[in-house]
C-alpha cells in the first residue's frame, strides 16, 4: 500500500493490527521500521560481573567473569569463567570471594576468556552493579588485546536503583540490599555469576517499578528519574493515542496554547518519554508540568517530520522551544548598488552570502572576503586567498604564537561555513524541481524538492511500480515558485534539513528538472575544517 500527499495536506492515522511474531507481514514492519527503539521486552541485555585482584585496571586484572544473558524475562544464556593472572592474590581478596591461587592456576588467560564473552555478549546492552567499576576493566582488557569496543553505553543498576527506589525503601543500594528488595532468586555472595544473577532480578525488579510511568525502551529507562512527581508521570497517558509512526507532536496547557513542539520517527514513544524524565532541562520539566493535552501530525518519513516542526515552531512560537523560532533571522553580506564596497544587510539579496548570527560577524567576515574576488567566491573558482588565511592559522600555531592562531581560526570559521552554505545549499535552493527516493527496510520513501523546500512526501513498499506513484507524487505536490535571495526563497535552516536527510542514507536521485550541480572545488570541502575550529572555539570559552 502506497502513501503519499502533498506537504501540508492532513494524513488520517494509519491503522493497527496486531501479529504473532512469527507471522508479523509487511504491514506490521512498517511499525517496527519507525521505532526508534524496541520495547525493553525486545532488547537483550546481557547482566556482568567480574571479580579481580584490585580496584583499578591498571594495577589489577580480571579474576572472574559470570554474565546471564536475558531477553523478555527470560535467560538466553550464561558464561562463567575464571582468569588466569600471574600474580598471587592478595589475601583480602581471597577473604572476600573465596577464590585462591589454586582455582586460577589452570584457567585461561584474558586473552582467551575475553573474546569467547565478547562473542557471548555482542549485539547485546550489558549491565553491571556498579557498571563504571566493571567497563573499566573489560575495557582494559578489550584494548590491551586489540579488539573494538563495540558495546552501547552500558546500564548500571546502582545508578538506576538510586533514581527509582526511595531510601525509605532499601538500607542501602548495595547489591546484597536490592536483591533482597526483589526477593532475587540467588544471594549474592561475591562470585561472578552468582552476583550477575542477583543483578537479572534486580534489573527485572526496577524495570517493573516503571512499567506504568511510560518507560517502555531502554532510552526511557536510562532517561527515568523518580524526582518528577507521580502527577506528572501519571500524564503519561496524555500520549496513549498517538501515532507509532513518523510526525510531530504539540504539548498544549489546559487552555489549548502551544507549550512545545517536536518531532520523532515514533511520535508516541517520544511524546511518553517526557513524563519519565526524558529531557532533563529544567525547562522541559516546567513544560511538561504545565501539559495537559499533546497532539499529532502524522508524516510520511522523518525529513517531512522535521520540516513540518521548523515549520509549526516558527508558526506558533511555543514559549518552550528555543531552537528555529526565527529561520529567516541573520545578518548578510553582498556588494553594494554602486560596487564600491560590501555592506551588511538585514534582507539576503541574489548575490548575499550567510546569514550571520550577529551584524559583528557579517562585517569580520565582509572584511576576509574583499570585494575584489567577490564573484569567485561566490562561485566557488577563486578561493585562495581564503585558503590562504586557512593555511595562516597553522603557521601562526606552528609559530608558537597561539593566541594569535586562535582569533584568526575564530573569525575564519564561520566565513568558511557560509561561503560554504551557498556552494553546497544555493544550487538545492535554486532548482526548480528533485525528486530523492531513499530505501528503509521494506519500505521506499519519496521526497519533491521544489527550489529547496518539500512540496510533497510518500511512501511506497519495495517492489511496487515507482512511475505511476512518483508521477501522482509529482502532481499533488505544492506548487512553490523561486523566491528572492541566494537561496530562491528557502530557509537555510529548512535547506540543511534535505542536506541531513539524503546524507543519513544513500538516496537516489528519480528525477531534476532544472539545473543542480555545486562547484567541485567549492568551499564545502573546507566545511570539516571550519566545524573543528567552531569546536575549539567553543571547547575555549567552556574553559575560561
Amino acid at each position: 500500500m502506497s502513501s503519499a500527499r502533498p506537504f501540508g495536506a492532513h494524513m488520517p492515522p494509519a491503522g493497527t493490527g496486531g501479529f504473532d511474531v512469527e507471522a508479523k507481514a509487511e504491514g506490521s514492519h512498517q511499525q517496527l521500521l519507525w521505532s526508534e527503539d524496541p520495547p525493553l521486552s525486545e532488547t537483550t541485555f546481557v547482566i556482568v560481573d567480574l571479580e579481580t585482584s584490585g580496584t583499578s585496571p591498571g594495577n589489577a586484572a580480571i579474576t572472574e567473569i559470570g554474565a546471564v544473558k536475558v531477553r523478555g524475562g527470560e535467560v538466553l544464556g550464561e558464561f562463567a569463567s575464571f582468569v588466569h593472572i600471574d600474580s598471587p592474590l592478595p589475601a583480602d581478596i581471597v577473604r572476600l570471594t573465596g577464590i585462591t591461587d589454586a582455582d586460577l592456576r589452570s584457567a585461561p588467560p584474558i586473552s582467551e576468556v575475553f573474546p569467547a564473552f565478547h562473542e557471548f555478549a555482542r549485539g547485546a546492552v550489558l549491565v553491571a552493579h556498579n557498571a563504571r567499576f566493571d567497563m573499566g576493566f573489560l575495557k582494559a582488557a578489550c584494548n590491551s588485546l586489540g579488539y573494538e569496543w563495540d558495546f552501547p553505553a552500558p546500564l548500571c543498576t546502582l545508578v538506576l536503583s538510586r533514581r527509582i527506589v526511595p531510601k525509605s525503601d532499601t538500607r542501602s543500594y548495595r547489591l546484597h540490599d536490592l536483591a533482597r528488595l526483589f526477593n532475587a532468586e540467588t544471594e549474592p555472595n561475591h562470585r561472578a555469576l552468582y552476583d550477575a544473577r542477583a543483578t537479572v532480578d534486580v534489573l527485572h525488579g526496577l524495570i517493573e517499578r516503571v512499567g506504568d510511568c511510560g518507560v517502555e525502551t531502554l532510552p526511557d529507562l536510562r532517561r527515568f528519574d523518580n524526582r518528577l512527581s507521580p502527577t506528572t508521570r501519571r500524564k503519561a497517558s496524555l500520549a496513549d493515542g498517538l501515532p507509532q509512526s513518523p510526525g510531530v507532536y504539540i504539548f498544549r496547557d489546559d487552555t489549548g496554547v502551544p507549550l512545545y513542539v517536536g518531532s520523532s520517527i515514533n511520535v508516541r514513544n517520544r511524546a511518553r518519554s517526557y513524563f519519565s524524565g526524558g529531557d532533563s532541562r529544567s525547562r522541559m520539566r516546567t513544560m511538561v508540568g504545565l501539559a495537559a493535552s499533546v497532539e499529532a501530525v502524522e508524516c510520511a518519513h522523518d525529513l517531512e517530520a522535521w520540516v513540518r516542526e521548523e515549520q509549526l515552531i516558527d508558526s506558533l512560537q511555543p514559549p518552550f522551544n528555543r531552537r528555529s523560532r526565527a529561520p529567516r533571522r541573520g545578518w548578510w553580506v553582498a556588494p553594494g548598488a554602486k560596487g564600491g564596497s560590501l555592506k551588511v544587510e538585514r534582507l539576503p539579496f541574489p548575490s548575499a552570502v550567510g546569514p550571520f548570527r550577529t551584524k559583528n560577524e557579517a562585517r569580520e567576515c565582509a572584511t576576509i572576503y574583499g570585494l575584489e574576488n567577490w564573484d569567485g567566491l561566490c562561485d566557488g573558482t577563486r578561493l585562495g586567498e581564503l585558503e590562504n588565511a586557512i593555511e595562516s592559522v597553522t603557521n601562526l600555531a606552528s609559530e608558537g604564537k597561539f593566541e594569535r592562531a586562535a582569533r584568526r581560526r575564530d573569525e575564519l570559521a564561520p566565513a568558511v561555513a557560509a561561503l560554504a552554505g551557498v556552494h553546497s545549499l544555493g544550487p538545492l535552493a535554486r532548482c526548480e524541481e528533485i525528486v530523492l527516493a531513499q530505501r528503509l527496510g521494506n519500505t521506499w520513501t519519496f521526497a519533491v524538492i521544489r527550489y529547496g523546500r518539500l512540496a510533497a512526501a510518500g511512501t511506497l513498499p519495495r517492489g511496487a511500480d515507482w512511475s505511476t506513484f512518483v508521477s501522482n507524487l509529482q502532481g499533488s505536490a505544492t506548487h512553490i515558485p523561486p523566491g528572492d535571495g541566494p537561496f530562491a526563497g528557502a530557509t537555510v535552516p529548512g535547506l540543511r534539513l534535505i542536506a541531513r536527510w539524503m546524507d543519513m542514507r544513500p538516496t537516489r536521485i528519480v528525477s531534476v528538472t532544472g539545473r543542480w550541480d555545486e562547484p567541485v572545488l567549492g568551499a564545502q570541502r573546507l566545511l570539516e575544517w571550519a566545524e573543528t575550529a567552531k569546536d575549539a572555539a567553543r571547547e575555549a570559552r567552556r574553559t575560561l
